[in-house]
């Protein structure tokens, strides 16, 4: 019985991640999720109570991943950036974005470009303003504090903002984990090098 339970849920799942890739959390419908899945709505609302439900259910695993990735990685890149290797914090980097496997690269795109009217809404500013504390201490001197002057904290944003960008759309068109992890450095290495640019 456990089994069959499981299974229901796996199609639920499944069905649910379809919808949001291709409608979004707002035009998505526990109607229509229910019809892929071949169960009925009422099934589907014993497994979740709403499509809110559901949606936090599927996305807030890799919403906590990626965060967690992210912050553990900002953790460890001042010292890394204390012995002046700008390549081996893009290595770490690099790294622990390419753990992700292709349902989580699948759930990282719906939660940035899928998720209006959810509490996940934001996560793309989120993602970008972790990017941005990144940047920063990248950018600095071993030894030294960081050295964007305050004016350029606004483009700070905008680069973050466009690297995020860039990894969602390296996501979308994911030919292999080699691509990736080339076209991913390559995109990292060229904001850092513009960053370092700005401080002289």
């Amino acid at each position: 019985m456990q089994i069959l339970k499981n299974d229901v849920k796996d199609k639920i799942t499944e069905a649910a991640v379809k919808e949001f890739s291709v409608n979004g959390y707002e035009k998505a419908s526990m109607r229509d999720i229910a019809k892929v899945a071949g169960i009925s709505v009422s099934n589907t609302y014993n497994y979740y109570k709403s499509k809110e439900q559901l949606f936090e259910n599927i996305i807030d695993p890799v919403y906590t991943q990626v965060k967690s990735l992210l912050s553990d990685s900002l953790k460890h890149s001042a010292k890394r950036l204390e012995t002046g290797s700008i390549l081996s914090f893009i290595d770490d980097l690099v790294k622990l974005l390419m753990q992700m496997d292709a349902r989580r690269r699948q759930l990282l795109i719906i939660m940035v470009e899928k998720s209006a009217g959810t509490r996940y809404e934001k996560s793309r500013e989120d993602l970008i303003m972790l990017l941005r504390m990144h940047l920063v201490e990248a950018a600095r001197k071993p030894g030294s504090q960081p050295q964007i002057e305050e004016g350029r904290g606004y483009i700070l944003t905008v680069i973050a903002a466009n690297y995020i960008d860039g990894l969602v759309k390296i996501m979308k068109d994911y030919r292999s984990r080699e691509w990736a992890e080339e076209n991913i450095r390559a995109l990292l290495t060229y904001h850092l090098n513009g960053i370092k640019g700005m401080i002289g």
